[in-house]
């Protein structure tokens, strides 16, 4: 859990500086996932699409579910 300082920090920051912050952190992690040896980065990339393939047709059912 994030501490209330560090919440306060966040609270503060605008929409252009939370994004910057987002988008270091999707670059360390992408570097991160790069950098993984290629078998196990494509078995951590087939259990997201999977998980987002799963995702997406529960949406699919629900929104079929609607008048």
């Amino acid at each position: 859990m994030l501490s209330e300082v560090k919440l306060n920090a966040y609270r503060r920051m605008t929409p252009e500086q939370r994004w910057r912050e987002v988008e270091e952190l999707m670059q360390i992690a992408w570097q991160d996932l790069l950098a993984l040896p290629e078998e196990e980065r494509n078995r951590r990339l087939a259990i997201v699409r999977a998980e987002h393939d799963q995702s997406d047709a529960v949406l699919l059912a629900r929104l079929r579910e609607c008048p």
